[in-house]
């Protein structure tokens, strides 16, 4: 694995350095500030590169460069410089000290991810006795397989058709609370979770990691995902799949076994976009005809509108950007390829908040209060003009709502006080913080390099997209500790008959 990091570390050297130049020269703002910007990202990532890094530090390393480095770079070079989700053009002045503010927060967690390596190294700690309920497991593996697939399309199912949890979609459903965060809970934690320990179990009692029961997992998250008509499958997967590489002496054709892998991750990324694109426009397209029907009637004119063309459906979803040219319709391919780009959050925001003559203790401690709301814009977007086109508009329809929130990211949000000093000690005692549970996470399962890499994914998939109502991330921690709970039990409970733990 020393080989592949070093390998990709030499290209990521060259791509960094032939892009930058290709992008300066359109970078409107000092180009010797760029340069730096580009040589602190692509450092902290090649610092991250190794096999001494935690999974956080390498995640938190990859969505810092896709979100700042990559998208401001390629949208220089394809996008003509324009910073989707930054506020009106005119921010665009302000794009020096944008850079500033992110070179400082980066420089940041640079530092406490050298802290940690230096003062908090990680330690193997594995139990040899097998748990009660790894037992089970190898006792009755095709059973517990047949069963958990069962589960899991049965939760798929339900949540599709029943519209229980989707993204970008609000539902004027009455499932109890209870039943629905479990089903979402479930979706987005609980059955990764029980995959986790179903191929660790594999990988620690019986020494193997079997191709089949992976396309197992790898499906559970395809329906998942599909099932929310998420787009973030493709990560989920790369973060699952990362995570073998702590197990490379188990496989024996290393690159038949990543071949496979990375063939399966592809269709079913392609799928999942495909099919998650397909639905949304459908939907949107089925509230843009709810409202126009419903306008119509009010001017008396509902006979007309039933008799709406598909070409007229579809210029009442503003919503869905795909080109700097508005004429261009959404379809699902054209959305794919604007989303490369622009679904990365960190440039954007910062270059919208540190436009704000706002910035204050004063307006952090007011982000903090926030509420979910269902029928207007969120706090990010209404103080600071993210949505300045007017193309975030709440859509409500008979079935369902359209909302698609705008999320400033964990290191922009700390920038609301304007404070460079809270901005340097709040993240870097937070990445610190969640280093450090990483490492008591692998302690608690056994050393689960599986569960380690899936949670940590998701806490720093969750930190790119921070900001909207910051008060009820006690759910999104109630659901982490859920999930660590859950795991310990399966990796470490054990009844008298099997003895106790050593």
């Amino acid at each position: 694995m020393k080989k592949v990091f070093k390998i990709f570390n030499y290209f990521l050297i060259l791509f960094g350095i032939l892009f930058t130049l290709i992008a300066s020269q359109n970078h409107s703002g000092n180009i010797y500030i760029y340069i730096l910007f580009s040589l602190v990202i692509n450092s902290l990532f090649i610092y991250t590169l190794n096999t001494k890094s935690l999974f956080f530090e390498i995640f938190m390393a990859t969505f810092i460069w896709l979100g700042f480095w990559f998208k401001y770079t390629f949208s220089l070079i394809y996008l003509e410089g324009i910073i989707y989700d930054s506020g009106p053009i005119k921010n665009m002045i302000n794009i020096d000290k944008a850079i500033l503010v992110s070179i400082f927060a980066i420089l940041s967690i640079f530092f406490s991810f050298f802290i940690r390596k230096k003062f908090f190294e990680e330690k193997n700690n594995i139990i040899k006795d097998q748990s009660f309920f790894e037992k089970i497991y190898l006792q009755n593996k095709k059973k517990i397989i047949f069963i958990f697939i069962s589960v899991f399309c049965i939760i798929a199912l339900l949540n599709f058709n029943l519209n229980i949890y989707q993204k970008g979609f609000i539902y004027k459903h009455e499932y109890s609370f209870l039943v629905s965060n479990i089903i979402k809970w479930m979706l987005l934690f609980g059955l990764t979770t029980f995959s986790c320990f179903l191929i660790y179990t594999e990988i620690l009692r019986i020494r193997k990691i079997s191709i089949l029961l992976i396309t197992v997992i790898f499906f559970e998250m395809f329906l998942s995902y599909s099932s929310m008509l998420s787009r973030a499958l493709i990560m989920n997967l790369s973060a699952i799949t990362f995570s073998f590489s702590k197990y490379l002496d188990l496989i024996k054709n290393k690159k038949n076994f990543f071949l496979i892998i990375l063939t399966l991750i592809m269709l079913m990324f392609l799928g999942n976009n495909y099919f998650s694109n397909y639905i949304r426009i459908n939907y949107a397209q089925e509230i843009g005809l709810d409202i126009k029907i419903k306008e119509n009637q009010t001017k008396n004119l509902s006979s007309k509108a039933g008799s709406l063309s598909k070409e007229k459906e579809i210029n009442i979803i503003p919503q869905y950007k795909v080109s700097n040219n508005p004429n261009v319709r959404p379809d699902p391919v054209n959305m794919s390829a604007f989303v490369i780009i622009n679904r990365w959050s960190g440039i954007d925001s910062m270059i919208a908040v540190v436009s704000s003559s706002k910035l204050g203790f004063d307006l952090f401690f007011k982000s903090l209060k926030e509420k979910k709301i269902i029928n207007n814009k969120t706090f990010y977007e209404t103080t600071f003009n993210v949505d300045s086109d007017g193309g975030k508009e709440v859509m409500i329809g008979n079935n369902r709502i359209l909302k698609g929130n705008t999320l400033p990211g964990i290191i922009s949000f700390f920038f609301y006080t304007g404070n460079f000093y809270f901005l340097f000690i709040s993240i870097f005692v937070l990445m610190l913080i969640i280093c450090l549970f990483e490492i008591y996470c692998k302690k608690l399962t056994n050393n689960n390099m599986i569960f380690a890499s899936f949670i940590s994914f998701i806490i720093t998939f969750r930190l790119f997209n921070f900001g909207y109502a910051p008060s009820d991330s006690y759910l999104f921690i109630i659901s982490i500790f859920l999930s660590v709970l859950f795991i310990y039990l399966l990796s470490t409970f054990k009844t008298p008959l099997f003895g106790k733990r050593k």
